[in-house]
C-alpha cells in the first residue's frame, strides 16, 4: 500500500523522490518545490506515469521514494499494470521494428 504522497507531504517530511525511465535508464532527482509552484502542494505522484522525455525514447517515468535504506514506487496494482501493458507494448515494438530492419537489410543485399 502506497501512502497519498502529495508533493507538499514529500515537502514536508523531506522524502527523497527521483523519477526512472527503465526504456533508456534515465535516472535523476524530482524538484519537488517545482512541481508545487506549478501543480499545487495537493498534487498527488501516485500512478503519474508520464511518457520520457529523453530524445525519441519511447518508455515511461516512474517516481520513487526514498525513506532511508527503503525505496517504494508509488504505483498502486492498477499504475502497475497500465506500466507492464506499456513495457508488454514496447517489447512487442521493438520486435516488429527489429524484423522490419532485418527484412528491409535483406532486400537490399543482392541474392546469389
Amino acid at each position: 500500500m502506497i501512502p497519498r504522497c502529495t508533493v507538499g507531504e514529500l515537502i514536508d517530511e523531506g522524502i527523497r523522490t527521483t523519477r526512472h525511465c527503465e526504456c533508456c535508464g534515465d535516472f535523476a532527482d524530482v524538484d519537488l518545490q517545482r512541481i508545487a509552484a506549478v501543480k499545487g502542494r495537493d498534487f498527488s505522484l501516485a500512478d503519474r506515469l508520464p511518457f520520457c522525455t529523453n530524445g525519441d525514447c519511447l518508455g515511461m517515468i516512474r517516481f520513487q521514494i526514498h525513506r532511508g535504506l527503503r525505496a517504494q514506487w508509488l504505483l498502486t496494482p492498477e499504475g502497475a499494470a497500465r506500466f507492464q501493458a506499456h513495457s508488454d507494448w514496447l517489447f512487442t515494438y521493438r520486435q516488429v521494428q527489429s524484423r522490419r530492419a532485418a527484412q528491409r537489410a535483406a532486400r537490399r543485399t543482392p541474392q546469389t
